[in-house]
């Protein structure tokens, strides 16, 4: 499936250019949606929007928890609303960690909620897909906060946002250049106009068209700090390096982590890239893997949101990351 995607909509090809007239009717669906008059529910609070214009995995979160935590360095009260994917309360906005402790059932609200919840403590995390209500229910909990993220929200149009960053990843970058479902963007790149600030996630050369909206670009960076294994020992780099390594990824965009990993001289066997948001029930697939005897199988943060309520027998190891943004001309 990742080179059929790989193929088709990161690369142009005789597929893509049959789905562009379905991509025409998304073009225009999505011009009339900003162009189209609509009454914005403003907060009291300052809304900061981390978007994307493109599909999958792109740094989203880890640009939402930089800059919680920026806000909250600063001594600003600040709180983060998720969309809760695949999680319980995806429907039904509830808050599922406060200003004190992550609630008891905060692991329910989708891997990407709880490792915000997970990584943020003292910042309010609310899941669900209604910002308005999200926006709501912190501002009635917490009447005296400053700001509140929306992470992933730049297509969540009934919000007024004060800020709006845009996020690209350096592997996916704008894909083949054609909306969905012919490529891999949510919207034209017309809509940067509506943007405030770029971050760009990764090494390389930043694209011309990206060069061209003449916002300002951020370059953000993952620093891997240590590695965990489930038992809370830390494994050295050097240990890892000589061992007979495996990865397992639930992410938007494994190439990225691939390529994480090997800066790190980390030679590993085999990549057992499953879908965005995989939930990790299917025990079988957990046994086989366990049966090819790695010495340690590497994952990330996000994937140990789900794994560490899974029973399975794989040597696991966590690759605790930092995001590091430079340029960021924001500063709250």
């Amino acid at each position: 499936m990742q080179k059929f995607i790989a193929k088709h909509l990161y690369k142009r090809s005789i597929i893509s250019y049959l789905l562009l007239p379905f991509a025409g009717i998304n073009y225009c669906i999505q011009k009339i949606r900003r162009i189209m008059p609509r009454k914005q529910f403003q907060g009291k609070a300052k809304i900061i929007s981390v978007g994307n214009i493109t599909s999958g995995g792109s740094g989203k979160t880890p640009t939402t928890i930089y800059l919680a935590q920026m806000l909250q360095a600063k001594g600003k009260m600040v709180a983060v609303s998720h969309r809760g994917y695949k999680g319980s309360f995806e429907k039904e906005p509830t808050l599922i960690s406060g200003q004190k402790k992550i609630f008891d059932f905060a692991a329910s609200a989708g891997d990407e909620a709880f490792l915000l919840a997970s990584k943020l403590p003292g910042i309010p995390v609310v899941a669900g897909k209604n910002r308005q209500q999200a926006i709501q229910l912190v501002e009635q909990a917490y009447p005296q906060i400053d700001y509140i993220i929306l992470d992933d929200s730049f297509q969540h149009l009934s919000v007024k946002h004060d800020y709006d960053f845009i996020v690209f990843n350096s592997i996916g970058k704008i894909g083949n250049g054609f909306l969905l479902p012919a490529g891999i963007l949510r919207e034209p790149l017309s809509a940067l106009k509506y943007a405030d600030q770029i971050i760009y996630n990764g090494a390389g050369e930043i694209p011309a068209c990206l060069m061209k909206s003449k916002l300002p670009i951020a370059r953000a960076t993952y620093q891997l700090k240590k590695f965990i294994s489930t038992a809370a020992k830390e494994i050295s780099l050097e240990e890892l390096q000589k061992a007979n390594v495996a990865l397992i990824s639930a992410i938007g965009i494994p190439q990225s982590y691939e390529t994480t990993i090997n800066n790190y001289g980390i030679k590993f066997q085999k990549h057992f890239a499953f879908p965005d948001h995989y939930d990790y029930s299917d025990r079988e697939k957990l046994k086989n893997i366990s049966q090819e005897n790695y010495d340690y199988i590497i994952i990330t943060e996000k994937d140990w949101a789900k794994l560490q309520f899974v029973d399975h027998k794989l040597p696991l190891v966590i690759a605790q990351s930092e995001f590091e943004i430079d340029g960021l001309e924001w500063d709250g």
